[in-house]
């Protein structure tokens, strides 16, 4: 009898236990389930871009023209499609830079360049210069300071108004006058032929001037003044 007793308090002992047990289970599944449940509906998912290749930039002077259409017939779509699918496609899909067209032949840049021509300007004909000959002009003036009866005092004054340097030479004449004489002649060199007196001196240069005197006397009646004078190569005048 006492074992039949100690047999059923045991029996609803268990089941609580049991139930109990069963039910932490389930509170610990539970929460398990939704401490990750959240943190994975809230990830979303990786997209891996690719990588883009870098074409380089040309820039050209030249015009390019339009690209010739290609002659070649486009490819024929497959009739039959593949029946072996992928089961896993690419995640990357691969990108294929685009080949470049025949352009055709560049035109070439012209390097012609205009020659500009300087004008030749014509020589000025060369012109003979002609230098006047130098000449000499030997110009003369007789004064008479003092006159008498008997005689008279003469000064000269000759004058080179050339180019050149020139001996001088003057000439006095006298009218109806044979009995005369020359007492005396300072600065230059004179003789008498007859009425006529002649005077020379040195070389004048031009420019230049020289003066000269004489006195002359006389025996007879008459003027004793001079009628006239010359000069070589120039003119005399009396005064």
């Amino acid at each position: 009898m006492p074992s039949k007793h100690s047999v059923r308090l045991f029996g609803p002992a268990r089941f609580v236990l049991s139930f109990s047990v069963a039910i932490l289970v389930l509170l610990v599944v539970w929460i398990a389930v939704r401490a990750v449940g959240p943190a994975e509906a809230s990830r979303q998912p990786s997209v891996t871009l690719p990588s883009m290749p870098q074409v380089p930039l040309v820039v050209s002077d030249s015009p390019v023209p339009p690209p010739a259409p290609s002659s070649a017939a486009p490819k024929s779509a497959s009739p039959s499609p593949s029946r072996s699918a992928s089961r896993s496609p690419s995640a990357t899909p691969s990108m294929t830079a685009p080949t470049s067209t025949s352009a055709g032949p560049q035109p070439e840049k012209s390097t012609w360049k205009p020659t500009t021509t300087t004008p030749v300007t014509p020589a000025a004909p060369a012109t003979s210069a002609t230098t006047p000959a130098a000449r000499s002009d030997i110009k003369a003036q007789l004064s008479v300071t003092a006159s008498w009866e008997q005689g008279y005092v003469a000064f000269v004054r000759v004058e080179n108004d050339g180019d050149a340097a020139a001996q001088w030479r003057v000439t006095v004449s006298h009218s109806g006058l044979t009995d005369m004489e020359l007492r005396g002649v300072w600065n230059a060199a004179g003789n008498r032929d007859g009425s006529s007196l002649t005077f020379s001196g040195g070389s004048l240069a031009p420019g230049r001037s020289v003066t000269f005197g004489y006195q002359i006397s006389k025996s007879g009646r008459g003027n004793a003044r001079p009628a006239g004078c010359g000069a070589v190569g120039g003119s005399c005048s009396v005064r």
